[in-house]
């Protein structure tokens, strides 16, 4: 069997928590090295992958995949461990890297990996800034290589039960949605709270979701045109203090944004409308639903089991479970992702959710504070982006720290 070598920079929470526990159920992954900065988020990463891998690879056995069994114990033991990512590139030539990076990263080592040779699937958001994102496609171009943004959203039961139902022509053509990605904050992680290192706050880390999950619904052969910061909330401050590294503090970026966009068919010129919300202050806006000319749909969870609940005209509902093929696991949808990506490599295939969906994401949401900045007026991403190349134009090498700290002057605090 052919397998795709695979190097992780990043080994902090949202690799151990969510990534790792993948890799054990996709044979075709070997991950031959683990890099970060952090010598303790190493250990704790080998601790867990030693745990996962082995308790596989004894269910292995019982099933009688000796074979499988023995080939999880020499990854683990083959695995090594790197501090320096352009060591870890130069040394182990990975197929794939993989980067769970805080977002000041996630540029610098998908460039420095696709020069190298390497293909590459980075967390959201794609890196801090717009400009950063393109300084990656073009090395994406250059090199031919493959980038995957991973979005992990599209892969999870709802979203992509609810987009075989609108393809299916069940809720007629989609006009509107609400998709909201909200929880109480991460105040035990100190650098969603520093501009320079995260880019932004809650509408970059949280409703970076919403945002490439309302295009994924609205259909990816749309373009996202017109950006609102939504009154009456916009993108604001709701706390002026938190509780961050144990004790009160002031911070600067956003903890939440409420946004309207709007996607356009290239061809037909009908338009989609989604209000996203991406929050560290709990949901303000309208739970979850898609509506269509002759219909809805909207998530449902009974007894532990998540259904797609389509309302008709008439107001008739009727339940869809909510599955897929890459559910057997979990966690799901970081299962589909990743499996997604070692295929595409295996196959020599473009992934879908490429750099073009992660470069643009991250566009929507950089207009949305320039909307913010302009008193909530509608922006288009043109305009946003001749903005954003302006000051890149002025401020050179300096470009991407004062393009966020202009992006975060018109938050409402």
């Amino acid at each position: 069997m052919e397998r795709v070598r695979i190097g992780v920079v990043g080994t902090g929470g949202i690799f151990v928590g969510a990534h790792l526990p993948a890799y054990p159920e996709i044979p075709e992954a070997h991950i031959v090295a683990l890099c970060d900065v952090s010598q303790e988020s190493l250990r704790r990463a080998l601790k867990r992958m030693g745990e996962l891998y082995e308790r596989r690879a004894q269910r292995a056995e019982e099933e009688g995949n000796k074979e499988r069994a023995e080939q999880l114990r020499r990854d683990l033991q083959a695995v090594r461990l790197y501090t320096d990512y352009t060591e870890m590139l130069r040394k182990e030539k990975p197929d794939l890297v993989e980067i769970c990076t805080s977002p000041d990263f996630h540029a610098p080592v998908a460039i420095a990996a696709l020069k190298a040779g390497c293909h590459v699937m980075c967390e959201k958001p794609m890196a801090r800034t717009w400009l950063e994102c393109i300084d990656v496609c073009e090395v994406v171009e250059q090199t031919g290589r493959f980038y995957q943004h991973n979005e992990n959203w599209l892969y999870d039961p709802f979203y992509y039960t609810a987009r075989k139902l609108i393809d299916a022509g069940v809720i007629g053509e989609v006009v509107a949605m609400y998709l909201n990605t909200a929880h109480a904050g991460p105040e035990n992680r100190l650098f969603f709270w520093d501009e320079q290192r995260a880019g932004g706050g809650s509408l970059l880390d949280n409703g970076i979701h919403a945002v490439t999950a309302s295009w994924y619904l609205a259909g990816f052969d749309r373009d996202p045109l017109i950006v609102k910061a939504a009154s009456p909330i916009g993108v604001a401050q709701r706390m002026k203090h938190r509780i961050i590294d144990n004790r009160f503090r002031a911070f600067r970026v956003e903890d939440d944004g409420h946004v309207l966009i709007r996607y356009e068919h290239r061809g037909t010129k009908a338009w989609t409308t989604a209000h996203v919300e991406g929050s560290w202050s709990h949901p303000d806006s309208p739970p979850t639903m898609i509506a269509g000319t002759i219909g809805s749909l909207r998530p449902i969870w009974e007894n532990g089991q998540q259904f797609v609940e389509i309302v008709d005209a008439f107001g008739h509902t009727r339940r869809i479970e909510a599955t897929g093929p890459t559910w057997t696991f979990w966690p799901s949808s970081f299962y589909g992702e990743i499996v997604n990506m070692v295929r595409c490599v295996l196959s020599d295939e473009k992934p879908l959710c490429d750099h073009r969906i992660g470069a643009e994401s991250q566009a929507i949401v950089g207009a949305a504070y320039l909307s913010q900045r302009e008193g909530q007026r509608a922006v288009t991403l043109d305009e946003f982006k001749a903005w954003a190349l302006q000051i890149r134009k002025k401020h050179g090498k300096k470009a991407n720290e004062v393009l966020i700290e202009e992006q975060l002057k018109g938050i409402r605090r």
